[in-house]
C-alpha cells in the first residue's frame, strides 16, 4: 500500500507540474495575441473595414476573458475558448472579405501550432477539421459563384497583418521547439541514469554488497577461466578457502552490526595481502574464498596464507574494544586436487575444517586422507547418538595442586569416550562434532551430574574440600535453564556449591546483553566459582574480569610449556598473574610439565597447577585414591 501511495502522490505532483507549464504557455501566447490584436485593430479601423475590426475586438474581448480564467486555474477551459474562438473569427473574416485571398488564412496553421503547444490532441484534430471544412466550403462558394473573391492589393495593412500572425506562430514554435529540447535533455538523462543502474545491478550481482568484493558466482567464473589457462600453460592454480576463527562468538555477543564491521576490516585487510593477479571473495558468512594463478608450485600459496593470518592477526578496533581474531585456511592446488571450481573449494573446504580442528590460526593443504575423515566424522556422530544411551561416557580427573603448600585442593574433570570399537577417545576427536550436531548440550548435562556425585564421594571417603572443575560450552551457556540444571545437580549430589567451578572461555564474556549478565550472577548466587579458561588466547579484557565477577584466571598451556626458555611467554604469564593479583583473583597454570616451571610460577605468585609434573588425567577411582594417599601424608 505505501508504494501504490509514493506512484500517486508522484504521478499528481507531474500532472500538476504539466498544468502550470501548460498554463504559463498560455499566458504568454494570450498576451502576444492581445499585443498584435490592438495592431490588427489599428490597422482595419484606419482602413474603414468595421466588419472586421467588430471581428477584431470580439477576439481581443475573449482573449482577456481566457486570461482571466487561466488565472483561476481553469486552463483547459481557456485553451478552448481562445483557440475556438479566433478560428471561429478567422473563417468569418476569410468568408466576408478575400475568401482563401485573404492573409488572415495564415492564422490557421499558426493556431495549430498553438494548440499543439498548449491544447489536448482532441482539440487539436477538432480545429484542424473545422478549418479544412470552412477552406472547403470557401472554395466552393467561389467556384460554384454563391461568392465572388478577389485578391486585394499589397499594402502596409496586409504586411502588419501577415507579420502580426508570423510573429504569433514564431512564438508557439519556439515554445515547442524548447520543449522538445527539454523532452530531449530529460531523455538524455534518463538514459544516463539508466545505463548507471544498470551498471550497478550488474556490479550487485557479481559482488558481495557488505564487503564489496566479488561474490561466489563471480569467482566461480573467474577461477574456471584460470584454469583453463592454467592448463593451457602447464602452470597451478591454488584455491583458498579462508575462514574466521570464533566469529560465530563474535557475531552472537556483540550483535551482527559489530560482526558486519568485523567482516569488512578483515576483508579490506585480506585485499591487502593478495598479489596483483590474485582475487579475494566472501563466499558467505564468515567465510571467504582467494584464487591464486600461475603459481609454480606450492610455495607461494602458503607464503600468501602465513601473510593473511599475520595482517589478520593484528588488533581490530570494533566500537569500544579491541579485538584480536585469527584464520583458519584451506588451500587445494589445481591440477592435483581437482580440475574445475567445485572439487577445488570442496577441498579447501575439507582442509580448512582440517585446519580450524588443529587449533585455529593455521592453514592446511589437501591431501585425500581428508575424504576419509569426512566420512568418519559421519561415523563419529552416529555412534554419539547411541553413546550416552549406551553409557559409554566416562570422566577423568586431573589434580589441581596448591604451589606454595604443595598439597592436592580439586581436579578439572575431563570427558573420556569408550567407543566400543576405538577404545578410549579423547574430547577433541569427538567433542567438535557434538557442537555441530547439537548433542553438546546432553553431553555437557551429563558431565555437569557426573562430576557433581563424584566430587561429593571424594568428601564422603575422606577427601574432604577438593572441588570440581567443568568446563561449559557456549551452547550451555546459552540455555535458558542453565542455572536449574546445576541446581538440581548440587542438590542430586550434595555437593556445596563452593566446591563446584565452572569453566568460561574467553570469547563467552564479550556478550554484554542484560540477560546473560544476569545468568552469570545468578550462577554466582548458587554459590559456584567462576573461571576463565585458557586465559591469554582470546579477547583479554580487563572491564569482563570485573563485570562479571569471575574468581579465577587459568593460564592458557601454550604460554607456561616453555616458559623456562621463552622470554616473551614469561613476560605474558607475569602480566597475567600481576593484573590477577590486582584484582584479587587466584590463578592456576595450565600444562606444567617440568619443576623448573613449576619454580618459576611460584615465584611470580602463581597459586595453583596442573600438569604432568603432578599426574596426568585419571579415572575417577584412581583419582580417590590419589586424593586419600595425600590425605594421610598430610596426616602423618
Amino acid at each position: 500500500m505505501p508504494n501504490m501511495q509514493e506512484e500517486t502522490d508522484l504521478e499528481s505532483l507531474l500532472q500538476s507540474s504539466v498544468r502550470t507549464q501548460q498554463a504559463d504557455r498560455l499566458m504568454l501566447i494570450a498576451n502576444a495575441l492581445a499585443v498584435i490584436l490592438l495592431l490588427i485593430a489599428l490597422r482595419t479601423l484606419s482602413s474603414g473595414d468595421l466588419f472586421n475590426s467588430g471581428l477584431v475586438a470580439a477576439a481581443f474581448t475573449v482573449v482577456m476573458f481566457a486570461r482571466q480564467l487561466n488565472r483561476r486555474g481553469r486552463v483547459d477551459a481557456s485553451v478552448r475558448l481562445v483557440l475556438v474562438a479566433l478560428t471561429l473569427v478567422v473563417s468569418l473574416s476569410m468568408w466576408h472579405s478575400q475568401g482563401l485571398y485573404s492573409g488572415a488564412i495564415l492564422a490557421f496553421p499558426a493556431l495549430l501550432v498553438v494548440a499543439g503547444t498548449v491544447a489536448s490532441r482532441g482539440l487539436f484534430l477538432t480545429l484542424l477539421g473545422l478549418m479544412l471544412c470552412v477552406v472547403a466550403f470557401i472554395s466552393y462558394a467561389a467556384v460554384s459563384g454563391l461568392k465572388a473573391y478577389y485578391p486585394a492589393p499589397m499594402g502596409v495593412g496586409r504586411v502588419v497583418v501577415v507579420s502580426c500572425i508570423l510573429v504569433v506562430s514564431a512564438l508557439a514554435i519556439s515554445l515547442l521547439m524548447r520543449d522538445l529540447r527539454s523532452a530531449r535533455m530529460l531523455l538524455q538523462q534518463e538514459m544516463r541514469r539508466l545505463h548507471s543502474s544498470e551498471a550497478k545491478l550488474t556490479h550487485l550481482a557479481h559482488h558481495d554488497p557488505l564487503t564489496d568484493l566479488p561474490n561466489r558466482e563471480a569467482i566461480a567464473t573467474l577461477v574456471q577461466g584460470s584454469i583453463e589457462r592454467a592448463r593451457g600453460q602447464g602452470r597451478q592454480l591454488a584455491l583458498l578457502f579462508v575462514d574466521i576463527d570464533n566469529f560465530k562468538t563474535i557475531n552472537d555477543s556483540l550483535g551482527y552490526a559489530a560482526g558486519d564491521e568485523l567482516l569488512q576490516a578483515i576483508a579490506g585487510r585480506l585485499k591487502q595481502a593478495i598479489r596483483g593477479a590474485d582475487t579475494v571473495s566472501r563466499q558467505g558468512g564468515d567465510e571467504f574464498i582467494m584464487t591464486l594463478p600461475d603459481l609454480d608450485s606450492q610455495d607461494t600459496a602458503i607464503t600468501v596464507a602465513r601473510r593473511m593470518q599475520e595482517i589478520v592477526s593484528q588488533p581490530i578496533q570494533l566500537r569500544d574494544m579491541q579485538l584480536i581474531t585469527s584464520l583458519s585456511i584451506g588451500i587445494a592446488l589445481f591440477p592435483r586436487d581437482g580440475d574445475d571450481f567445485s572439487a577445488l573449494l570442496r577441498k579447501a573446504e575439507l582442509a580448512m575444517q582440517r585446519a580450524k580442528s588443529t587449533g585455529r590460526n593455521s592453514y592446511c593443504l589437501f591431501d585425500e586422507q581428508m575424504n576419509v575423515n569426512t566420512h568418519e566424522r559421519l561415523g563419529i556422530e552416529q555412534d554419539l547418538r547411541q553413546a550416552l544411551v549406551r553409557s559409554e561416557f566416562v570422566l577423568h580427573f586431573q589434580p589441581i595442586v596448591d604451589l606454595t603448600a604443595n598439597k592436592l585442593v580439586g581436579a578439572e574433570a575431563l570427558l573420556r569416550w569408550h567407543h566400543p570399537e576405538r577404545g578410549l577417545l579423547g574430547p577433541d576427536l569427538f567433542i567438535g562434532v557434538a557442537e555441530q550436531s547439537g548433542l553438546i548440550t546432553e553431553i555437557g548435562e551429563w558431565v555437569l551430574n557426573e562430576a557433581c556425585h563424584e566430587a561429593a564421594r571424594w568428601q564422603r571417603q575422606g577427601a574432604r574440600g577438593l572441588a570440581v572443575s567443568v568446563n561449559l560450552s557456549t551452547v550451555q551457556l546459552h540455555r535458558g535453564d542453565l542455572e536449574a540444571i546445576i541446581a538440581q545437580a548440587l542438590v542430586a549430589s550434595a555437593l556445596p556449591p563452593a566446591l563446584l567451578e565452572l569453566e568460561l572461555t574467553e570469547s563467552m564474556l564479550l556478550e554484554k546483553s542484560d540477560s546473560f549478565i544476569q545468568r552469570l550472577r545468578s550462577l554466582k548466587e548458587l554459590g559456584v566459582k567462576l573461571s576463565i579458561d585458557d586465559f591469554g588466547t582470546g579477547y583479554s579484557n580487563l572491564s569482563y574480569l570485573q563485570r562479571f565477577q569471575v574468581d579465577k584466571l587459568k593460564i592458557d598451556k601454550s604460554f607456561v610449556t616453555n616458559l623456562s626458555s621463552n622470554e616473551q611467554n614469561r613476560a605474558i604469564v607475569t602480566a597475567i598473574i600481576q593484573m590477577a593479583h590486582s584484582l584479587k583473583l587466584k590463578t592456576t597454570a595450565e600444562g606444567i610439565e617440568h619443576q623448573v616451571v613449576k619454580s618459576i610460577l611460584k615465584s611470580l605468585g602463581c597459586h595453583f597447577g596442573q600438569g604432568y609434573l603432578f599426574a596426568k588425567p585419571m579415572p575417577a577411582d584412581d583419582f580417590l585414591g590419589l586424593a586419600q594417599q595425600a590425605r594421610v601424608e598430610r596426616e602423618r
